[in-house]
């Protein structure tokens, strides 16, 4: 994960100022992490009927925002504030390092997205 969020905020460097592009990594990396998390929710919710069916629209704000606030908080915490430290264990990986990791960082966060979708979309929440 250290690795995916190194690469992402290379990519953003050069597009907007100093400390923006570790921030904004760690906003777009949030993301795609609540993606995931919706994901597990609705597998976890439709084969083994674990979970909260919210009941009203604040119920549902409150059950959205818990887990979502939590991946924020690790990620604060986690990439955000030790970003010189990532930084510095791998700023000097080699050209077909930097190839693979856009690969693999844009493969997770493009399957992230699609795979929500589908699994949205096959077993929805009753």
């Amino acid at each position: 994960m250290e690795y995916l969020y190194y690469r992402l905020w290379q990519l953003l460097i050069g597009k907007s100022e100093e400390d923006m592009p570790p921030f904004g990594a760690m906003m777009i990396f949030w993301m795609v992490m609540a993606a995931n998390i919706a994901t597990i929710d609705t597998l976890l919710h439709h084969f083994f009927d674990f979970g909260y069916t919210p009941k009203n629209k604040n119920e549902v704000i409150l059950y959205s925002l818990i887990p979502n606030f939590i991946v924020l908080l690790f990620n604060i915490f986690y990439f955000f504030r030790r970003r010189e430290k990532i930084k510095l264990k791998y700023e000097n990986e080699s050209k077909f390092k930097k190839r693979v990791g856009n690969i693999v960082l844009f493969a997770y966060g493009i399957i992230s997205i699609v795979l929500l979708f589908i699994i949205g979309n096959a077993y929805p929440i009753k």
